[in-house]
């Protein structure tokens, strides 16, 4: 298996779901530093590939998949990371803030390859490839190549609560957010209610499940039976009357609770807060 490895710029995508991006990792018809040409064509169009851990770590779990596209010009592979694991949010969180110092790299067989010459030349051109995975890297020498887009994660955990992500909160009119609980299996959970711009109905966006009573594994469980984005509680948890506005009242000491007028404003703000993942 042979490797190749592009430089990349970055930009953060507005839509689609949590973790996607798009990364162009060659650039065809041109001679790259290891003096081959990749022609249009060479790459199977619609192939899915693995997103390796950083440096083509074979040895560690992947850290994403995806599926390459390529044109007359270009090869890229439109991707997500996995981000409700330890290694994909690490790595998703590396190449956005690397920008545009980020190179990618992918492992190929060269199922197809002539020699000859391309602008004076003498080069070896790579007429078919099959693609195993692509890797972020931290150096390569490339063409013209970049991470084209990358959407935001969200992925500030909450203290007390895992969450499951199931829209954009950028869909929704801002002051649309309602909170409602419900029970599944016999433990409670909060819903996260708001209206689509444009729209009088209230759906679903988001839930929450307090990490008291629900399990990382059953809360995520639950929410990928919904088809949504998981992210557990941190590890540091907020205890009830710190941080959070909550007293305990008749303990002869301030509740720190603000007049209602003010708390209920203080909630509404601290509610899309968290549906952005500010």
């Amino acid at each position: 298996m042979e490797k190749k490895t592009y430089q990349g710029a970055i930009e953060i995508k507005e839509d689609g779901e949590a973790g996607e991006f798009r990364a162009v990792f060659s650039t065809l018809n041109v001679v790259d530093a290891d003096r081959d040409v990749t022609p249009p064509g060479a790459f199977k169009d619609g192939q899915k590939v693995r997103i390796a851990y950083w440096g083509h770590r074979w040895q560690d779990l992947p850290v994403g998949r995806g599926v390459i596209h390529s044109d007359e010009g270009r090869a890229w592979v439109d991707g997500r990371f996995f981000v409700d694991t330890e290694a994909g949010r690490e790595t998703y969180l590396t190449v956005k803030n690397l920008g545009e110092l980020q190179e990618w790299s992918y492992g190929f067989d060269i199922d197809k390859e002539h020699l000859g010459q391309f602008d004076g030349q003498d080069v070896r051109f790579l007429d078919q490839l099959t693609v195993y995975e692509v890797s972020p890297v931290m150096l390569g020498a490339g063409v013209g190549t970049h991470t084209e887009n990358i959407k935001e994660a969200g992925l500030k955990p909450y203290p007390n609560e895992h969450a499951c992500r199931l829209r954009n909160p950028d869909d929704f009119q801002d002051d649309s957010f309602r909170r409602t609980s419900r029970e599944h299996d016999g433990k409670k959970y909060s819903v996260i209610m708001g209206r689509l711009k444009d729209e009088d109905t209230l759906i679903e966006q988001a839930y929450r499940y307090p990490k008291d009573i629900w399990t990382v594994d059953v809360a995520k469980e639950h929410c990928d039976d919904h088809d949504g984005t998981f992210e557990a509680a941190s590890e540091k948890a907020v205890s009830d009357g710190a941080g959070d506005g909550e007293g305990e009242a008749g303990d002869g000491k301030p509740s720190g609770r603000a007049p209602r007028d003010v708390q209920v404003q203080i909630d509404i703000l601290t509610l899309l807060q968290e549906v952005r993942g500010e």
